[in-house]
């Protein structure tokens, strides 16, 4: 599916409210404490949720039947490296968290993961069934279909809902729209829609790349690149669900004996593998937190416009276009699609990315803190969320709205994939104890950058490197599977 975007434009505006920053001196009754990343969706969302909240008659009827006079928020954020210390201090301080707007697989510390571990998070399932603010709808009603069907928010595989879904993206392959057109005509390249036609672009972009000289420029470049082997979370779940089918990739998550050594499966994995021939020279060397952008600068090309990129796809999500702002050259075009198909009667299938809330345990205000969820996901938060993150919320009545909530039209052209025969999968494995010595996202994504791509696998063969890892996988695996949490 060929979708267009213009290079957006952001700008980020502090709001003044009545706001203590951690302050775990504070007596935990009088005050509610939020924990959020604060990164692509902004630095103001919550701010600006809460003092609409307090508002409210659900909130000034909580005060009046605790006897408060007022709850003073206390937020907890900070970028992606940071957040999760910042919250576990605090929490290791005395400060009691009410809600956290927080992920799974976050750099730092694995806080969600531990959690889920301890069973700490608050069961959340009932409140599927309660009524959003100001409307007649229940939040299971509201909600995007299919999002609650994964380990992210049911991680015990019990049919409770321990997370919900507080943003959701698909997270594909970004281009640039201007190297593309409907016949691949013009001297343009034609958007393939099949695996067979992904790789025979590949081939054709390194017979031109051999006749260069071996020399990959903007007018001969290569196929794929990605900025950090992190990324393949959004390409492995895709590929294994349009390959190997949804069925399979149900027990893939679910750590299922011997998947790994399914011969689909492994034909999916195969997938990631064979990249290494068609792989943009610089991707590996600069795969890492340090020069990850300058990967996703080779499919834009030179900032000024001049030079087009010296790759042609990238995988990512929708907060892409947002981060390589400043490098992007004016009238710059994305483009985006889902993975290919495993053939021209299959569909598609996109990885969702969901950002996640959840509620903690110990948290003070629990009771409170579900309302604010129900608020969050009403209309009037979506309409909040919408202007202070440039984000929409996961209810069919955000993406309906988007337009008059003042979304831009990339983003909604762009959630616009879900429509037609395009299927969302979210990953999220099973919850299991911690394993000594084990580290699944690395053995699943991170040493891709060794194992697979890097440059003294060259001589190795495509179905030597993809025996090595899926040996690993269903080691791992065997291991978490023996850790599963009931």
């Amino acid at each position: 599916m060929n979708k267009k975007f213009v290079a957006l434009v952001s700008s980020v505006v502090l709001l003044g409210s009545s706001i203590a920053l951690t302050a775990c001196g504070d007596d935990n009754k009088n005050q509610f404490t939020i924990a959020y990343l604060a990164a692509g969706r902004g630095e103001t969302y919550v701010e600006k949720l809460y003092e609409e909240f307090q508002k409210t008659d659900v909130y000034k009827d909580y005060l009046k039947e605790k006897g408060l006079d007022d709850l003073k928020l206390n937020v907890i954020k900070g970028g992606t490296d940071t957040v999760t210390g910042n919250v576990q201090n605090a929490m290791n301080t005395g400060t009691k968290v009410d809600v956290l707007f927080l992920n799974y697989n976050m750099s730092g510390v694995a806080l969600t993961e531990s959690f889920v571990r301890s069973k700490q998070l608050v069961d959340l399932t009932s409140l599927l069934d309660q009524k959003v603010y100001g409307e007649e709808t229940t939040l299971g009603d509201k909600l995007v279909p299919g999002l609650l069907n994964n380990y992210t928010i049911k991680p015990y595989g019990d049919g409770k809902v321990y997370t919900l879904p507080a943003f959701y993206s698909p997270t594909g392959l970004w281009y640039d729209a201007s190297r593309f057109d409907e016949n691949g005509t013009d001297g343009k390249y034609k958007l393939p829609t099949t695996w067979e036609e992904f790789w025979a672009l590949g081939d054709e972009l390194n017979d031109a790349i051999e006749a260069n000289n071996n020399k990959v420029d903007g007018e001969h470049p290569a196929l794929f690149t990605y900025p950090t082997a992190g990324y393949f979370d959004g390409f492995v779940y895709a590929a294994i669900a349009g390959i190997a089918g949804e069925e399979k990739f149900q027990k893939v998550l679910g750590y299922t004996d011997g998947i790994w050594k399914d011969s689909d499966v492994m034909e999916a994995l195969k997938t990631v593998v064979k990249l290494r021939d068609y792989l943009e020279p610089n991707t590996v060397a600069q795969a890492n937190k340090e020069s990850f952008q300058q990967n996703q600068q080779a499919v834009i090309g030179s900032a000024d416009g001049k030079t087009k990129g010296t790759a042609l796809f990238v995988p990512n999500g929708d907060w892409l276009p947002g981060e390589m702002e400043k490098s992007t050259p004016e009238g710059f075009e994305w483009g985006f699609m889902a993975l290919p198909k495993k053939d021209a009667s299959s569909k598609s299938y996109v990885t969702t990315y969901l950002e996640n809330v959840y509620l903690h345990k110990d948290g003070n205000h629990s009771e409170l803190a579900k309302d604010f969820l129900l608020y969050y996901f009403s209309n009037e938060g979506a309409k909040i969320v919408a202007k202070e993150a440039k984000a929409i919320i996961p209810t069919q009545d955000a993406l309906k709205n988007a337009e008059t909530n003042g979304i831009s039209d990339s983003t909604i052209e762009l959630y616009n994939i879900y429509n037609g025969d395009t299927v969302a999968v979210s990953g999220g494995f099973a919850a299991t104890e911690s394993v000594t010595g084990l580290e699944w996202s690395d053995v699943l994504f991170n040493k891709l950058n060794d194992d697979v791509f890097n440059s003294k696998n060259k001589n190795t063969s495509i179905e030597d490197l993809l025996t090595a890892w899926t040996d690993k996988l269903e080691e791992a695996s065997d291991k978490l599977r023996a850790n599963i949490i009931k």
